[in-house]
């Protein structure tokens, strides 16, 4: 059976395991020295070794040879732990066994000694713990006994309580530079006799965020999908649904001359080739990194402007771990609100300015409120009816949003502008008061608006009119209405 890059290219020594040196430095001083802690905890993110350091130590500590603080690798524990065959060395998913019962079970084998120096217990995860296990385990931490060793691993240490944290040795994994990350999958390739350009092993150095795990099996990945070619940067792009460097400065070019249409044909052009949204947020804030670095170094005039976009595509990446199905509409958004809010930032500042201006002129003219005639339900019928004309008449910024929305009514004062989805639903509500001064410039009343997403006024129809399904409401006011715009767009 194939067994994949990360796992047969795991570390089996100290001197193997990538970085991390003041970690491996004061273990193998330990073992060396015979000056073992009972208890040690192992923070870092995901794929950074801080399991494959913990197996390395379990054999190091049990190896019959112990040469210079090593595992030999051939004696009997060496073969076992590496085999994981070794009862000595137990690993715990804490994930999978948090509650109390299994740490319980725990301080109960921990009793029995070892077939050979120590009994080692990973426990991976351990934040995931219960509190009742956490208590459970506190004891056993304080006292434990003489040939039992923890090693406990978590990538979230702020979540172990300070009893627990006080009562171990913590080490803190980092993540490899870009640099080193490169040159040792470089080597790991050249093992492995797979073809790799140095650009991708920079790009997938970057992209996986320190994780050996991660880069690992993207070149894994790789290796099977080209089999017998060289991997280039392009076939590595078409795996992770990313898109090329001239993308980014395409999109830059467009966000810092405003212009929306471009932002948008981009968007739409990534779509179409099936690239990820979110991927490309993430690679975006990182093409406009190395913009700012370059910036700063020439003194750029657009210095301030690439700080601004960080910010906008900073808080996007985090908002679209959570998008859905909206990453695009998110993205769509986070363009165009960039482009249009300078511009309305200035009109709110101009307004005052020239409002002062004209009672400088005429300061003896008390200004005549405007009357605005309120829409009444019939001005509301006639915009339903007109609807589809209406959101053609946006500007190119704002139209794909409308496009996604239609008029709604209840029979009651408000016109509802009804969105396909929550995320539009968001976008058009931060455009209420323009979409208001149109509404108002093309039908002539005042309109009061209700923005729903089209699940709520949905749930809103058939409260309103006591019915559970929206086809069996034929008799309604609002359905006849409904018959009778249907009718008009069939016409039309």
């Amino acid at each position: 059976m194939y067994t994949a890059l990360y796992r047969k290219l795991r570390p089996d020594t100290f001197a193997a395991i990538v970085g991390q040196d003041h970690i491996k430095r004061t273990l193998i001083n330990q073992i060396m020295m015979q000056r073992l802690s009972h208890a040690y905890l192992f923070c870092g993110t995901r794929g950074t070794g801080k399991t494959t350091c913990a197996r390395v130590f379990a054999r190091a500590v049990n190896c019959e040879a112990q040469n210079g603080g090593e595992a030999c690798g051939t004696c009997r524990p060496c073969e076992e732990i590496a085999a994981g065959t070794n009862l000595d060395v137990i690993e715990i998913d804490a994930a999978s066994n948090n509650g109390v019962d299994n740490i319980r079970d725990l301080r109960e084998e921990v009793r029995y000694p070892p077939a050979g120096r120590y009994k080692i217990y990973i426990i991976d995860e351990v934040h995931m713990l219960s509190t009742g296990a956490f208590n459970a385990l506190l004891k056993t931490l304080e006292e434990p006994p003489p040939h039992v060793i923890f090693i406990l691993a978590t990538t979230d240490p702020q979540k172990i309580p300070a009893t627990i944290h006080s009562r171990l040795m913590r080490f803190d994994f980092h993540r490899p530079s870009i640099t080193q990350m490169a040159d040792a999958l470089g080597g790991f390739m050249a093992e492995e006799n797979i073809a790799v350009s140095a650009d991708v092993l920079e790009y997938v150095a970057r992209i996986s965020d320190g994780s050996w795990r991660d880069a690992l099996s993207l070149l894994d990945r790789a290796a099977a999908l080209y089999f017998d070619e060289e991997i280039s940067l392009d076939k590595v792009r078409a795996i992770t649904g990313s898109v090329d460097d001239d993308v980014f400065f395409a999109m830059a070019d467009a966000l810092f001359s405003k212009d929306a249409t471009a932002c948008l044909d981009i968007i739409e052009d990534l779509s179409a080739k099936g690239r990820d949204f979110g991927q490309f947020a993430e690679e975006m804030l990182y093409h406009l990194r190395n913009m700012m670095m370059t910036a700063a170094k020439d003194k750029s005039e657009n210095y301030q402007e690439i700080i601004r976009l960080i910010g906008t595509f900073s808080q996007l990446s985090r908002s679209m771990r959570h998008a859905g199905g909206h990453a695009r509409l998110m993205l769509e958004v986070a363009c165009i609100e960039h482009i249009t809010g300078p511009m309305q930032a200035a009109a709110a500042e101009i307004a005052p300015k020239q409002t002062k201006a004209k009672a400088k002129a005429k300061p003896t003219e008390a200004p005549v409120p405007e009357i605005k005639k309120k829409a009444v339900p019939e001005d509301i019928k006639a915009v339903l009816l007109d609807w589809r004309n209406f959101v053609l008449e946006f500007e190119p910024m704002l139209a794909p949003f409308m496009a996604k929305t239609r008029a709604g009514f209840l029979e009651d004062e408000y016109l509802y502008i009804v969105c396909d989805d929550i995320g539009t639903e968001s976008f058009v509500r931060r455009q209420e008061s323009a979409i208001q001064d149109k509404l108002q410039a093309k039908y002539g009343p005042e309109f009061k608006l209700n923005i729903q997403a089209k699940i709520h006024y949905d749930g809103a129809h058939r409260r309103k009119y006591n019915i559970e399904d929206d086809f069996k409401y034929a008799d309604t006011p609002i359905a006849k209405l409904k018959n009778a715009i249907d009718f008009e767009i069939e016409e039309n």
